[in-house]
Formats: C-alpha cells, structure tokens, sequence
C-alpha cells in the first residue's frame, strides 16, 4: 500500500519531491523518484512496505531493459500464480506484486487490467517505441481497481498532465491553482460527498473505478476505458441466474468468499482484523481463522462516550472472538471532543459529510501499533442488501395506489413528535414518507441522501459564474439507472449503490481515514469474483422478507452465533443528531456570522439559520446538513482562502453550556 504521484509536462525531480513528500503517510518506509527528460515524465512515490520488504520493493520499478516503469499502490491477491505463468518468459529480481504486474503489462498489453485480482491504483509509463505488439507507446498508462477501493485523481493544467493518489499531491506540484467546482458544491449537498468523476477542485477529476486511461506523452490527449462493468453479469439472465439454484449460488457463495479471505491474509507484516458486532465482520473473521495456523489478531474498538452507548459492540464481538480464538483487542476509546473530526478534512482534501469516518479514524489509529494490515467487512451492505432503502422500495410499490390525502397525513402525523436524535427511526419514516415519489431516480436520492433541490436553493446563494448552468443532482443516479436498461428495482438498487455510494463513501473513508495512519485495509467481500456472483442473483435470495443478508447467513451459518443470525442491525454511526445540537452548532456563531457568510456568496444566512432553528427544535434531524456545511466551510477556508479557522475546537454551544 503506498502512495503514487507524477505526470506529463512537468520540471523535474524538485516537483516530484514536493509532490510525492505530502503522501508520506501513505507510505513512510521508503520514497523513490524517476524522471524521464525526453517526454518530461515523472513518477513519485512513497512506500508501505507490506510484501517483500527487502530494497528489490523498491519503486518505481521498471522491466529488465528500463523500457517500462511502474508506480503502483494497492495489492494484487493473485500475483503469485501470475507469476508463476510470466516466469518462463521474464526474468524477476523481486517477490513483490509491483513486478508481476509489470510483466503482465508486457505480456497482455492494456488487457493486463482484467487479470489482476486485487486493489489498485496503477500507473505505467512505456517509452519503447511503436509497435505491433504495442502500437500506441509511448503513453502514460493509469488504471484503477473494478469496484474504486483505491483512489487515483488527475487533471491537465497549462499543458501539464498530472496525477496522485491523493489531490494535495497535485497542489503541492505548484502547477495547479485551486478553484471552485460549483456543479460539485451543488452535488455535495444532496450527497455528502462529491460524486465521481468530479472534484470540489475545478479541473481536478477521479479515475473511475473499472477505467483505463492512456494519456499521450506528446499531446497529452486522454483516451478513457471501461474494462469491467457489474451489470454485464445480470442483463439477460433467467430466474435462479447463471450459477444455477439457490442451493448450488450458495455453495459457490461460500467457496469464493473463503478463497478470497484466504489470498487477502498474504502479507509479510503483521495482520489483523476488525471485529465488530455485525454478522460481515464475523464471517471474514470465522474465515480468516479457518485459514490459519495461528489465532488471528482481531481488533474491536469499544467507544466510551455520551450517545455511544448504543453502538457498544464488545460483547458480540467477544463471542466471536471465543467461537474462533482469536488473540483479541479490545481497544477503549473514550470519543475526544467532535469537533477533532474537522481537522480531518486534511485527509480527504475534499468536504466530506458522513461523519462515519471519524470512526474509521479511531478504529485504525487505535489498530495500528498491533498490526499493519487489517481486514474489514466492507461492502456487506450493498452487495447483500443490509440498507433499509432496500425494503423501502418494495414498501413504496405496495403503497403506489395509496390516495395522496393519505400520504399528506402520514406526513403530518409523523411531523407532529419532536426527534430527541437518540434512534434513527423516525428520520426513516419522515425520509420514506417525504421522498415517495413516481420518479424512481429522484425517489432514490430523497431515501438515500439528503438536500433536494428546492432544500439547497433555500440554503446556497445563486452564482453569477454559473447563472442556469447547475445541473439537478439526481441526474447522477438517473444516469446509473438509464445505463445498460438498470431499472428502479431493489436489485438495480443494490448494483447502483456498488457503483457510487460504495466507492464515493464507504470506501473513501476506508481508504482516506486508515491511510492517514499508514495502516493498510482490504476488503475481501468485494473480490470481483464475489460481486459478479451476486450481480447475477435473483433479489429474493439476498432479501427474504425482513431477513437481510439471506444467502450470505445461509452460506456461512456454521460460523455465526444464533444471536447474530436475529439480531437488529446497528450499524456504524456516531449520535451526529445529538452532537450537533450539544456541540458542534457553536461553529456556526463562531466562523459563519452573517456578515461573512453574506459576503462571501455561497450560502443564504437565512437558509442557515432555518436548518439551525428546526434542529435545535427537534422539527427536522438536519444534522447531516449543517455538518455538510461545517465541513464545506472548513475546506473553503483551508484549500481555496488558504486560511485556518483557529479556535474551532474549543467551540461549545449555548445548549451545551446551559447543560
């Protein structure tokens, strides 16, 4: 696991050194630098040492005539018996992954991408000349992982093309000036993050996740590639999908998932992993301990703190524990004041609403002196159908001949109870009943997500930069949704949600958060091989009735106690409701009076303040939203005013002191 930076066009090794220094916490063992004068590439990088920790792991690393170099971050699973069908023909001088996929390359050409199993940010710069085996040399190569696990950004600015694993790599080369994307600010706010392919940074863009990109080293014209695509698995396919019957998926089900865990526990540092109380983590855990011949080190983070109780998981994760004979860790964590969570920010380089992360951070910051790499349960959710949303779409059909005077009631009734943000239920329903909707996309985003657009014209100042020209967020999902005939179905849902929410949040946050502490984290539920399998699954054997996760508990039920197989699920949160009433509001008194908020342009004071007063009443739980934009206003005055809002930390609110 490292970090990667370079590009086209640009000066020399003093760029790339600035570039590469900023993501030293991605990779803190080793740095290396390669610059290429002819075309003016070059290629930075900062090392994590996790397979073969000898100087041969050294990058950027070439082939045996120094015609092709690499700078790679991630980890291929399957390098091994790559290997073994490239050795005849190549000669290897380390036992690192970063080799076999060079050889690969060599070997396959660009289709080298869909051998790898693996997570995988990649760059590839070939300086041999034109030819029939490889006609478009010399080019710089970027390719990311199927399901976007690792994170690659780039953009051309002055004819200089550049990329990073992280978007400070490309402000630090001083090339690029940092400018506003407002289509993305618009797009935050109904999402909490910003969606792929854009940036908060104007002309910054992401790699999707499943691309290829062949950038012209003389031109710097890009050429952009889908090489994988999930729905190719489920269009066309009968009742009972291709693997066969129920019995015969869940067989299949079970042996992929063990192989998967089984090639993800290869590592030549200390690994362990995270054990919550929920049934993914148990099962990649169950797994993991029947793959090996020592106890597995397993790492549950009890968190202390007001409104934590709830998400207290130490007694489920001690039976699992027991059940497997793990060397288990219990790691207590009393929650330091929220307002920490804004320094965090740093990491992502962008706004980013879901305050889930901070958890990630405590739970990988708190790992990390027992163990380099661990393994997690991401991805469960989307895959196996764990989101209410889910459910939602089925309640919603049954109700689509319900009169509308009887839906204006629900509403009404469930406005009526004031939200003391301790439980999420009645969020759920007032979001259920306020989103239905006949358009199936914008019914989507209201479940799933947030401000709508009458919601953020109440709150964001209009621009004259962009005037008419802001598209409506839920074009996003309605372009997911029209793509390859996906419709608005529970099981288009699941496979819409494994291509934005998936890579744009969850794992952003697993990435940026255990990369800030230089701790590695795989995800052995998304192997491919498992997400093309259930792509091609009827919805019922995911979802049956109220039982979530059907299949998956079905495949893997000698691994879970009965109490996990019932037991309601909890998800991973913080009390953010209760948070920002008692606390984190004081922000808002503190950084965004009026007379900066009005004469900066980008939101309405009195929009704010709206937002503010329904909190406070427990109207409306709009802590997602003025989170959002408590974290937008940092970023804003950290990245575009290059200023710090000092002091913020120290914060408490009126409510909080009458306390």
């Amino acid at each position: 696991m490292c970090g990667i930076a370079g590009g086209v066009g640009i000066g020399g090794h003093e760029c790339l050194e600035a570039m590469a220094g900023v993501l030293a916490h991605r990779g803190p063992d080793d740095q290396g630098m390669r610059y290429f004068p002819k075309n003016k590439v070059g290629f930075g990088f900062r090392r994590l040492s996790i397979i073969d920790l000898s100087p041969a792991g050294h990058q950027p690393m070439s082939n045996e005539d120094g015609t092709v170099w690499i700078a790679f971050n991630g980890e291929i699973y399957n390098f091994c018996e790559l290997r073994q069908r490239l050795e005849p023909s190549y000669r290897f001088r380390s036992n690192t992954d970063t080799e076999a996929i060079l050889h690969l390359y060599e070997a396959e050409g660009l289709d080298f991408v869909r051998h790898l199993n693996g997570m995988f940010a990649i760059a590839i710069y070939d300086s041999r000349p034109p030819a029939p085996s490889h006609p478009n040399s010399p080019n710089l190569v970027l390719a990311r992982d199927r399901l976007g696990i690792k994170p690659l950004y780039y953009c051309l600015t002055q004819g200089i093309f550049l990329f990073g694993s992280e978007i400070k790599a490309l402000l630090a080369s001083g090339l690029y000036h940092a400018d506003l994307n407002r289509q993305a600010l618009w797009d935050y706010f109904t999402y909490l993050y910003v969606p792929c392919p854009e940036t908060m940074f104007h002309g910054v863009l992401q790699l999707p996740p499943a691309h290829l990109m062949e950038v012209d080293v003389e031109t710097k014209e890009t050429r952009l590639k889908r090489y994988w695509h999930p729905v190719e698995f489920q269009t066309g396919q009968p009742v009972g999908g291709r693997h066969g019957s129920y019995e015969e998926s869940k067989s299949r089900l079970r042996e992929l998932l063990a192989d998967a865990v089984r090639m993800q526990m290869v590592s030549d540092v200390p690994l362990g992993v995270f054990l919550s109380g929920g049934i993914d983590s148990a099962i990649v855990t169950g797994l993991m301990a029947q793959s090996s011949r020592q106890p597995v080190k397993s790492f549950t983070v009890v968190f202390r703190g007001n409104g934590l109780e709830f998400y207290n998981e130490q007694q489920a994760a001690r039976k699992i524990s027991s059940r497997f004979g793990t060397e288990h860790h219990e790691l207590d964590v009393e929650v330091p004041d929220p307002m920490a969570m804004l320094d965090l920010v740093e990491y992502f380089d962008q706004p980013f609403g879901n305050p889930t992360f901070y958890l990630m951070h405590l739970i990988s910051k708190h790992t990390r002196p027992e163990a380099t790499v661990a393994l997690c349960g991401a991805g469960g959710d989307e895959l196996f159908g764990g989101y209410p949303r889910y459910h939602a779409i089925r309640l919603a059909r049954l109700l689509r001949w319900a009169p509308p005077p009887a839906i204006a009631i629900a509403r009404w009734f469930l406005s009526l109870p004031r939200d003391d943000y301790r439980a999420m239920r009645l969020r759920r329903a007032r979001q259920f009943f306020e989103g239905l909707d006949r358009d199936a996309a914008r019914q989507f985003v209201k479940w799933t997500y947030f401000m709508d657009e009458a919601r953020k014209d109440s709150v964001l100042a209009k621009s004259p930069e962009t005037g008419n020209h802001i598209l409506p967020s839920d074009r996003v999902v309605r372009n997911y949704m029209t793509e390859r005939g996906m419709d608005g179905s529970a099981n288009g849902a699941l496979l819409l949600d494994l291509q934005t929410f998936l890579p744009d949040n969850i794992l952003e946050y697993t990435d940026k958060m255990s990369m800030a502490v230089s701790l590695e984290v795989r995800v052995p539920l998304l192997d491919h091989r498992v997400v093309e399998l259930l792509a091609a699954m009827p919805f019922d054997w995911k979802v049956r009735g109220q039982n979530t996760k059907a299949i998956l508990k079905d495949a893997c039920a000698d691994l879970l106690p009965e109490e996990h197989l019932t037991a309601p699920k909890k998800g991973f949160n913080v009390p953010l409701g209760m948070w920002m009433r008692d606390r984190l509001d004081g922000y808002f008194d503190m950084h965004m009076g009026q007379s900066r908020v009005v004469s900066q342009g980008i939101f309405r004071w009195e929009g704010i303040q709206q937002l503010r007063a329904e909190h406070a009443a427990g109207r409306r739980d709009n802590a997602h939203e003025l989170f959002s934009i408590i974290m937008f206003d940092v970023w804003y005055q950290k990245y575009i005013l290059q200023t710090e809002p000092l002091g913020f930390r120290r914060v408490a609110s009126p409510t909080a002191e009458r306390r």
